[in-house]
C-alpha cells in the first residue's frame, strides 16, 4: 500500500515538473523549429518504423496512451471528473540534434495529430517534443461535469453509468499501457472506476444513488405512519378517523414530491403500496362495527370512616353502525352469533346511604375486525418481504 502511494506521488510530481519546464521556449529552439518547419507538413502522418504494430489482421500505427485520473465527485447523480490523457508517437521529422531539453510545441508551428474524438471534450491540451528522438507527448486534460445513464425504475436503488472515451477517427489504433488513480481514498469508495477492454480506450465509473437518505426521509416514515394507522384501531373512533387521514394525506404528499423521475420507480410502488394498506385499515374501521362497553361502578360512601364501598359494576355493550353499509353491518350481526358478549358482575356491599354512579366507557374489537386486520398486517408484511426480495435481485 506505501509503495503503491509512492509511486502515485512520484508520478503526480513528474508530470507537474514536465508541464512547468514545458511553459516556454528559447530562442535556439525557435530558430530549429522555423528552419525544419520549412519542409515540414502537417497533413502527412509519420512513418517511425517504431510507430507501427503489426499482428495477424495487419499493420497499424499504434498510439501508446496512459491515463491519469485525478479526481471525481458526485453531483446531483451527475459526476465531475479530472482526467489527464497522455499519448506518444515519434515523429521523425523534428529530430533536432542541436537541441537536448524537451519543450512545448508552439501554436505557429502545427505538427501532425491523430484525428481524435473525445467524449466529453477536452477542457486542455499540451503538446511537448523530446528533441533528441524526436518523441511527440500530447497531454489531453479533462475537467467536467459528465451527464451518467441509468435505469430510472430502480429508483432509489439505481446505479449511474458514466463513461470517458477516445475514438480515433482514422485507422490508428489507441493501446492503453498504464492507467494511475490518484483519487483519495473516500472519492474511490464513493465512485468506482473500471478500464475498458481493447481496442476501446474508455474508463467506465459506476456509482449508486444515495438510498440512505430515501431511507431516512421515506421508507422510515411511511413504515411509522401505516403502524399508527393501524395501532389507532383500538382507540375512539374519532381518534381512528384523524389518524386515517392525516396518514394518507401525509403519504400523499410524499408521493407527489418525490418524483426526479418521469417513469414509474421503486419509490413509487413502495409509497403506492403504503397508500393503499392506510386505506384497506380506514375502510375496515368504516365498515366493520366498532365495539364500546360502557362499565358502570356504582358504590357507597361510608361518611364515618370516609372509605368508599362497592356495591355493583354492570357491563353494557353497544355495537355502532355508521355509514352506508349499516345495513350490511346489522344482516352480519344477526348471521354470526357466536360474538363475544361481555358479562356483568355483582358484587355485594355493606348498606349506607345513596350509591353514587360512575360509568367508564372503553373500546373492544369484534373478531371480525380483529380478523380484518389481521389479513392487513400479513398482507403487509408480504408486501416487505416481496419489496426487499426486489431490491437484492436487481443488484
Amino acid at each position: 500500500m506505501n509503495s503503491t502511494t509512492m509511486n502515485c506521488s512520484s508520478l503526480l510530481i513528474l508530470l507537474c515538473c514536465s508541464f512547468q519546464l514545458a511553459t516556454c521556449i528559447s530562442q535556439n529552439e525557435l530558430n530549429e523549429l522555423s528552419r525544419k518547419f520549412k519542409y515540414y507538413h502537417a497533413a502527412v502522418r509519420p512513418a517511425a518504423p517504431d510507430n507501427f504494430v503489426s499482428d495477424r489482421n495487419g499493420t497499424f500505427f499504434n498510439i501508446p496512451v496512459e491515463m491519469h485520473l485525478m479526481a471525481t465527485r458526485i453531483v446531483n447523480r451527475n459526476l465531475y471528473l479530472e482526467v489527464i490523457i497522455a499519448m506518444t508517437w515519434i515523429d521523425e521529422r523534428l529530430r533536432l540534434r542541436e537541441l537536448k531539453d524537451r519543450f512545448p510545441m508552439p501554436l505557429e508551428y502545427p505538427t501532425w495529430h491523430p484525428s481524435l474524438v473525445f467524449s466529453p471534450t477536452v477542457t486542455s491540451k499540451h503538446t511537448t517534443l523530446a528533441p533528441t528522438t524526436g518523441t511527440m507527448n500530447s497531454y489531453s486534460t479533462i475537467k467536467t461535469t459528465v451527464e451518467c445513464q441509468t435505469n430510472a425504475w430502480k429508483y432509489p436503488f439505481e446505479s449511474f453509468t458514466c463513461t470517458v472515451s477516445v475514438v480515433p477517427e482514422g485507422d490508428e489504433t489507441l493501446t492503453v499501457t498504464q492507467f494511475h488513480d490518484l483519487r483519495s481514498d473516500t472519492q474511490k469508495l464513493l465512485t468506482n472506476v473500471f478500464l475498458g477492454d481493447y481496442p476501446s480506450c474508455s474508463l467506465e465509473f459506476i456509482f449508486r444513488s444515495e438510498w440512505p437518505r430515501a431511507l431516512l426521509s421515506t421508507f422510515l416514515p411511511s413504515i411509522l405512519i401505516v403502524s399508527s394507522v393501524f395501532f389507532a384501531q383500538w382507540k375512539r373512533r374519532k381518534i381512528q378517523i384523524l389518524v386515517s387521514l392525516a396518514a394518507m394525506v401525509g403519504i400523499l404528499i410524499m408521493l407527489s414530491s418525490q418524483r426526479p423521475y418521469t417513469a414509474t420507480t421503486l419509490m413509487d410502488l413502495w409509497l403506492c403500496s403504503n397508500f393503499i394498506h392506510s386505506v384497506f385499515l380506514v375502510l375496515i374501521d368504516l365498515t366493520l362495527p366498532a365495539r364500546r362497553v360502557r362499565y358502570t361502578l356504582m358504590v357507597h360512601v361510608d361518611e364515618e370512616k370516609k372509605q368508599a364501598n362497592p356495591v355493583k359494576i354492570m357491563t353494557t355493550s353497544e355495537t355502532e353502525h355508521t355509514g352506508p353499509l349499516r345495513f350490511v353491518n346489522h344482516v352480519i350481526d344477526y348471521l354470526m352469533k357466536k360474538e363475544y358478549k361481555p358479562t356483568t358482575t355483582v358484587v355485594t356491599a355493606c348498606p349506607g346511604p345513596t350509591p353514587i354512579q360512575r360509568q367508564i366507557t372503553t373500546a373492544m374489537l369484534g373478531n371480525r375486525k380483529r380478523a380484518a386486520l389481521f389479513c392487513v398486517f400479513c398482507s403487509y408484511l408480504l408486501f416487505l418481504l416481496i419489496y426487499a426480495t426486489i431490491v437484492i435481485a436487481i443488484d
